[in-house]
């Protein structure tokens, strides 16, 4: 018998071989199962590992603010329509909200009252669109006051302007 040459007499490997029901030794059966669970685990863990990051993926996309809802703005945005009511309009604020809109966020200011001003009077209210520019500074746009039923975030400027 050579080095090379196969044996006459093969005995069937473990994973044919043929067990007797009678017999009490079980040995390579057990062996087989215990083999084939890890792959077994596996089988039933990567499908659930699978469906667990797509529900989360999904959470995370559908939670991200869209275009009307209610932001925190960049830090220089923000100190920017602060500087801008302080400069221009000579007011301090009293409340603010940035809505996001696509490329420009829609502003909605309540003013401090003067003297015996009161806090709802339209004087009061500002309406603006501030947009970061390209250079990195921020263009401010003043909004006319639009009537209550159209003081809608985003929806005013598409329509008019």
């Amino acid at each position: 018998m050579g080095l090379f040459d196969e044996p006459e007499n093969e005995t069937p490997a473990a994973d044919d071989a043929v067990f007797d029901e009678n017999s009490k030794i079980r040995l390579f059966e057990t062996q087989r199962r215990e083999s084939e669970s890890g792959s077994g685990y596996l089988k039933k863990f990567l499908p659930v590992a699978v469906l667990a990051a797509l529900i989360v993926a999904s959470v995370i996309y559908f939670i991200q603010p869209g275009i009307g809802s209610a932001v925190k703005p960049p830090k220089e945005v923000e100190d920017s329509v602060y500087e801008y009511m302080r400069t221009k309009e000579h007011r301090s604020v009293h409340e603010i909200t940035f809505y996001n809109c696509g490329d420009y966020y829609w502003v909605t200011i309540l003013a401090e009252p003067h003297g015996s001003e009161s806090v709802d009077d339209q004087s009061n209210q500002y309406r603006l669109t501030v947009k970061k520019q390209d250079d990195g500074s921020v263009g401010i746009d003043t909004l006319p006051l639009p009537p209550k039923e159209h003081d809608v975030p985003c929806k005013w400027k598409m329509e008019n302007g």
